[in-house]
């Protein structure tokens, strides 16, 4: 059992690596594909740039260059540096912070020439060539991956700290409500034992050794039932309408007189993989739940049948319903509808069935004021 959570972990551990693989992977090529678009367009513009400037190299002193000069005039994000045939600088555009420092001019232009092809303009008696650098709008674009991918992961890593701190809170739930569970059950049959004990100093011909011996043995069954809660229990084929019969049996002496406990079980012998302890244990608080919710009274009905492969099991009572808001937190650790409680017995038996015998549970229907029905479905032996 141990084994496949592990694996059921270490698979939904994959799974969510693969999707923030696959998240990140598409951030990082919409940048790409957005980058390379930019990267195009401004090379289309510098291009246009060039030629407005070689239109005015080559136009005679009186011809109309109006556009070509606005054409010029209008870049004013791309940053251009103008050298001659030997690469000294000779005019420089969008540069104001640097245009007087020689030094991080030429550094500048190397770090054009690493980041664009130039363009070549052609004089009379040589030519002149044009560097030109990313814009500042593509810089600034630079960071758009970045900032999405940290955003992301702070988004991951304030949904892992909730995580960990909900698994958290409700295992030490868990784990509080398993203490008040052990003691409120070794508690009767103590107090019986400590009763007898009492008696014994006074008149120890009134014990009855048949007594102390049932409180003994229910000690035992508590101890094996927390113990085996905790690790991997073994399962063994059993006879499921015996077990049921015995948890009915050891309840009609218990349960008030003014609650009726009935059984029907399937005319075939249904054999499923179980621990008895465990199961009895789930049978004790499925039966206790429906007296809990008829105060007033009522009747209990368990029914067995077979159904496709699986036995399936119906405990119905005519309690007061489950409202439609509170069935899907029945099952969680500490939530519970009653004013005394820890909410942990229908936790304890969800994680017997499902866990340990790998069957299901659920609330197959529940009607406010007229009672409700759980059914547990385990598979049966072949």
């Amino acid at each position: 059992m141990l084994r496949k959570v592990q694996k059921f972990r270490k698979y939904q551990r994959s799974l969510l690596m693969l999707v923030l693989t696959g998240i990140i992977s598409a951030i990082l090529w919409h940048s790409y594909i957005l980058f390379k678009h930019i990267k195009e367009q401004e090379r289309v513009k510098m291009e246009i740039w060039a030629d407005a400037l070689q239109k005015i190299i080559d136009s005679p002193l009186n011809a109309d260059v109006g556009l070509a000069l606005k054409i010029i005039s209008k870049n004013k994000d791309i940053p251009v540096i103008m050298t001659d045939s030997t690469e000294r600088i000779i005019e420089v555009y969008n540069l104001d912070d640097i245009k007087n420092d020689s030094a991080k001019l030429y550094r500048s232009l190397k770090r054009f020439k690493a980041q664009n092809d130039a363009f070549r303009v052609n004089l009379e008696n040589g030519y002149q060539k044009i560097y030109y650098g990313d814009s500042r709008i593509f810089n600034t674009l630079t960071w758009y991956p970045l900032i999405l991918t940290l955003i992301l992961g702070l988004f991951i890593l304030i949904g892992y700290l909730y995580y960990r701190s909900a698994k958290m809170s409700e295992q030490n739930l868990l784990w509080a409500g398993m203490a008040k569970e052990a003691a409120h059950q070794i508690g009767t049959p103590l107090s019986s034992l400590i009763g007898w004990t009492e008696l014994m100093k006074t008149n120890p011909e009134s014990v009855s050794v048949e007594e102390l011996q049932k409180d003994i043995y229910r000690l035992e069954t508590i101890s094996r039932r927390f113990s085996k809660i905790g690790s991997k229990p073994q399962l063994e084929a059993e006879e499921l309408n015996d077990q049921i019969r015995q948890a009915v049996q050891y309840f009609k002496s218990r349960i008030p007189k003014h609650v009726a406990l009935s059984f029907d079980p399937c005319q075939k012998p249904l054999r499923v993989m179980m621990n008895k302890e465990l199961f009895q244990w789930v049978m004790e608080n499925l039966i206790k739940n429906a007296v809990d919710a008829m105060p007033s009274g009522g009747k209990i009905h368990i029914e067995t049948r077979e159904n496709n492969g699986y036995a399936v099991i119906d405990i119905s009572d005519q309690g007061q319903g489950i409202p439609k808001k509170h069935r899907n937190k029945i099952f969680d650790a500490g939530f519970s509808t009653k004013k005394r409680g820890w909410g942990l017995g229908l936790s304890i038996v969800k994680r017997i069935i499902k866990d340990f015998h790998k069957g299901q549970i659920f609330i197959r229907n529940s009607e406010p004021g007229k009672g409700s029905t759980f059914r547990i479905k385990l598979k049966l032996v072949k």
